[in-house]
């Protein structure tokens, strides 16, 4: 397994503990900036969503979606 496997994996785990639902997650690069796409449903939302990041940080994504979830209110505090 690549270091980048390791890290995708544990950025999975992440978003899950946040409630995101991640469907299918491929990515590109090397590194700690990653070209990636993810297909994923957010909290207590039906649909299926897909974002691209290009030569984002592991740990930028991870915030995105956190500060995703704090806005619709889904989520109040998560300590990991």
């Amino acid at each position: 397994m690549k270091h980048n496997d390791l890290e995708i994996n544990r950025l999975i785990e992440r978003l899950e503990a946040l409630g995101v639902v991640v469907k299918k997650i491929e990515s590109s690069g090397y590194g700690s900036m990653l070209n990636f796409e993810m297909t994923y449903q957010l909290p207590n939302d039906d649909g299926v969503q897909t974002i691209s990041f290009r030569r984002f940080d592991i740990q930028d994504v991870y915030l995105h979606f956190k500060e995703t979830t704090n806005t619709k209110g889904n989520l109040l505090f998560v300590s990991l």
